[in-house]
């Protein structure tokens, strides 16, 4: 297929593409990753995280309860039955 030599050297994403050239330049300026009110936010909340102490208590990996082996059994037989219904 033949392209017009202007559309052949034009590079999509440049302002040597015809409608990019069309465009006023502070359209082409690049944008921030987050707006200036989310980078505010991201701020406040990092800084009220580290004021207040949110961690749990250490947990003892060689005390396995009653509980912990029922929550198990229903994860694991929740999990087998849904990929024999998606097997079947």
């Amino acid at each position: 297929m033949n392209k017009p030599l202007a559309f052949a050297t034009a590079q999509y994403g440049t302002t040597r593409h015809p409608f990019r050239a069309s465009l006023p330049k502070h359209v082409l300026r690049e944008l921030p990753m987050l707006e200036p009110e989310v980078m505010s936010a991201m701020r406040r909340a990092e800084e009220r995280l580290r004021e207040v102490d949110v961690r749990s208590e250490p947990v003892d990996l060689k005390r396995v309860t009653m509980q912990d082996l029922r929550d198990f059994m229903i994860a694991y037989c929740a999990f087998f039955m849904a990929m024999m219904v998606f097997i079947a």
